[in-house]
């Protein structure tokens, strides 16, 4: 478990996945992953189940205080041999989108890939219109690295991807300088 001041992860369990089931009719969490849940088919539910008790993969509900399950955050496609990370977040609960929760847990889980796992890269891939994502994760020290031009398809239509990653050095650089900040 990791508490900040503001949020509490918790290893996720099958019982968070009936309350995710919820978020599968999300239309904004639809769009701003680019999921394409059809009916009998891929679901965000079905998503973390199949990653749940699998070696390359860490999940965590995303709590606040006093214990309200607000979303999950990930550390998936973990290269044990280079040490490397894909991370994914999802705040499901509308109320609690745009409040800084999903900075709190980002950061909360880079200290743990960074700390606890020993990573030494963790990388993510985000929709070029997700602009709120996008600040979150430049605000918790990702850079982009690359663009992939018209990949996904969604609606019939095909959009950019960014490739954005933190490695183990930035990480330590960026906690330095908001311990000088802070005194």
């Amino acid at each position: 478990m990791q508490e900040t001041e503001r949020i509490r992860l918790r290893p996720l369990t099958p019982q968070d996945l009936e309350k995710m089931a919820a978020w599968d009719g999300d239309e904004e969490i639809r769009f701003l992953l680019g999921l394409h849940l059809e009916e009998g088919k891929s679901t965000y539910r079905k998503h973390c189940e199949n990653l749940l008790g699998t070696a390359d993969s860490r999940l965590w509900a995303i709590e606040v205080f006093p214990d309200r399950f607000i979303g999950e955050v990930e550390l998936s496609q973990i290269t044990w041999r280079t040490r490397e990370a894909e991370l994914k977040i999802c705040i499901g609960n509308p109320t609690y989108r745009g409040r800084g929760y999903g900075t709190a847990a980002i950061e909360a889980v880079l200290a743990l890939a960074f700390n606890e796992m020993k990573l030494t890269r963790v990388y993510l891939r985000v929709y070029h219109y997700n602009h709120r994502a996008i600040r979150c994760y430049l605000r918790c020290g990702f850079r982009k690295e690359a663009v992939l031009r018209n990949r996904k398809r969604f609606r019939g239509r095909n959009y950019d991807v960014y490739l954005m990653y933190i490695d183990r050095e930035m990480y330590e650089r960026r906690i330095e300088e908001k311990k000088v900040a802070a005194k």
